[in-house]
């Protein structure tokens, strides 16, 4: 405790006094506590906002789920019995591609304009995006893989260039995560090639088939295969 004499000039009366004040340094360390703690606490909180934002950022959905309406008639059941034979469809195969690739893009669709009952609605939407990701990550895997022939193909130049199929197979595997019980027995797709072609960069016999800026023609294949000395 620190004893301390001050003067004070009233404002009313102008006249001046000497007081004396009590100086407590337990007090002045309590008041100084809450500030500091305040400070750590709304630090805390910005950075455990920022992890948790991060953490469940998923790519934009172009066709979401439609808010569900007011009033029926619903179609939870149809919805359900399409997803699950697209769902079911998907269990342990490769990445759909082509032909199962457009009747997934296709099925999602049309999943995502039905309505929906505000009890199923969350479920519904979590289906959905995990029909959307697949789909997505089938079209980003095929458009690695057509570049996978050409001469110099990014796909093997550039592991970068299967970046974006990861990306939307992680999402897809974080809402399977949400629905799988949903679905008992199924096993998510696989990213998986039959056969890895070469790049040119790998294989010194490697030929860009159908090139029509190439002048290698008919009378150049058939030399190669007969006259063409292989190096010792």
């Amino acid at each position: 405790m620190i004893q301390q004499s001050v003067i004070i000039k009233s404002p009313i009366t102008n006249r001046a006094t000497m007081t004396r004040i009590i100086f407590v340094p337990q007090i002045q360390e309590f008041i100084k506590i809450p500030k500091i703690t305040g400070r750590i606490l709304l630090l805390t909180l910005i950075m455990t906002g920022l992890l948790v934002a991060h953490a469940t950022s998923l790519p934009t959905i172009m066709y979401p789920l439609k808010e569900s309406p007011e009033s029926g008639p619903y179609q939870d059941d149809e919805f359900m019995a399409i997803a699950t034979d697209e769902i079911y469809s998907l269990s342990n195969a490769t990445i759909p591609t082509g032909t199962e690739l457009l009747n997934l893009q296709s099925t999602q669709q049309k999943l995502a304009s039905m309505n929906i009952s505000p009890e199923f609605y969350d479920e519904a939407r979590k289906i959905n995006a995990y029909l959307y990701y697949t789909a997505q990550a089938g079209e980003a895997y095929s458009d690695a893989m057509s570049l996978s022939g050409k001469a110099y193909s990014p796909t093997y130049e550039d592991p970068s260039a299967m970046a974006e199929v990861q990306e939307y197979q992680g999402a897809s595997q974080t809402m399977w995560n949400q629905i799988q019980d949903l679905f008992p027995d199924v096993i998510p797709y696989r990213i998986t090639t039959e056969k890895t072609p070469y790049s040119v960069n790998e294989d010194p016999n490697f030929k860009q088939p159908n090139n029509p800026f190439s002048s290698y023609s008919e009378e150049d294949e058939i030399y190669d295969q007969y006259y063409r000395r292989s190096p010792i």
